[in-house]
């Protein structure tokens, strides 16, 4: 049988391409080089809600396809848009494959929204990941050390010193740069949002085939914009992609956990994503042979 056409769906700021950068760098030719044979970006606002969000995104698969199944590979806030439809009964989702999905949340979004998120936040803790921060950078690129450190030192040092006298100002304009807040999506990405609106049992799925992947590395060894975050996270004992904490990524059927991060997930780091993506492609045409 011919496979099912492939919808991949962008996270929060996302878009399809701009000129010639596409969201979903170099994913389309894997894809392709694989066997798929119908491939569509679909691009919804960027910054709106899930509700917003996902509406357009049924509406670019109706338009695009009418009634027929397909699967949808999806990133970031991408995955949460695609879980509302499979909740809403859309019946054009064959499989849902998520990559770095924040099912449950993540506290970058919490203290982007409010910084007092941060007092519970160990002060000691965060200097301790940042000290380890640093010596990782010396390790990994003793030329761009300096580079680095200096941006974290610059943007963290001085917000824990605040930290403990109770001004969270410091990191919270941080975090509410690299959401761009003032936005609908932000509040969305919340633990408290996803908890209300994602079950763990999954019982919301109904049983559409459902996977996970997720990336967990070090805060050193992120892109430069996850650094702060990357670090808040690790100082809260999450393992994380410098965004998305892993165990806010994983559905009961997770797949692989990668050493990526979260721009990585979609090909945005110098690590080839090549052998995640033909497993992706493999295993959906495995799902679709077997409900048939």
């Amino acid at each position: 049988m011919p496979a099912l056409p492939i919808v991949l769906a962008h996270g929060y700021l996302g878009f399809s391409s701009l000129g010639p950068l596409q969201y979903f760098n170099n994913v389309q030719s894997i894809l392709r080089a694989a066997g798929a044979t119908d491939i569509f970006v679909s691009v919804v606002s960027p910054k709106q809600s899930l509700a917003d969000r996902s509406a357009q995104l049924a509406a670019d698969i109706t338009a695009k396809y009418g009634n027929r199944k397909v699967h949808v590979i999806a990133h970031s806030m991408g995955g949460l848009d695609a879980r509302i439809l499979i909740q809403q009964n859309n019946p054009n989702i064959a499989t849902l494959t998520t990559l770095g999905t924040p099912f449950r949340g993540t506290l970058a979004a919490d203290v982007a929204l409010d910084p007092r998120k941060l007092a519970g936040v160990s002060p000691d803790r965060l200097l301790q990941v940042i000290a380890q921060y640093e010596r990782d950078q010396l390790t990994l690129d003793p030329l761009g050390a300096i580079n680095q450190a200096g941006f974290v030192i610059q943007q963290l040092r001085r917000a824990v010193a605040n930290l403990k006298t109770g001004d969270y100002s410091h990191l919270g304009t941080y975090f509410q740069g690299l959401f761009s807040l003032n936005d609908a999506a932000l509040g969305e990405l919340t633990t408290e949002s996803c908890r209300r609106k994602f079950p763990d049992d999954e019982s919301d799925l109904h049983g559409i085939p459902s996977y996970s992947y997720a990336g967990s590395i070090a805060p050193a060894r992120v892109s430069p914009a996850l650094s702060v975050s990357a670090i808040l996270l690790q100082a809260t004992g999450q393992e994380n992609d410098g965004v998305v904490p892993l165990t806010s990524a994983k559905l009961r059927n997770h797949k692989e956990t990668l050493t990526l991060d979260h721009l990585g997930l979609v090909g945005w780091t110098s690590t080839d994503v090549t052998p995640l993506y033909r497993n992706i492609y493999s295993l959906i045409r495995v799902t679709t042979y077997l409900a048939d």
